[in-house]
């Protein structure tokens, strides 16, 4: 618990998400590896859509095989 707390801290406190072992200034860092407003537009839009047909087409297999599972 210890370990994982100390790494989320030396990451929280420093922007670097991977860090570079060759050149510091070839860290990736999170305003270096966040994606644009407009591609967090178009995703939002797109799960808005796929997430209710993801569940309707989840529902509808569990629909289909409920009784085809089981011991007889």
């Amino acid at each position: 618990m210890a370990t994982v707390a100390t790494l989320f801290l030396a990451l929280f406190l420093f922007p670097d998400v991977m860090p570079s072992t060759a050149d510091p200034a070839w860290s990736l860092t999170v305003a270096g590896s966040a994606a644009s407003p407009y591609t967090l537009k178009i995703l939002t839009w797109v799960a808005s859509f796929m997430t209710p047909v993801v569940l309707a087409y989840q529902a509808w297999t569990y629909w289909v095989f409920r009784r085809r599972v089981g011991a007889p």
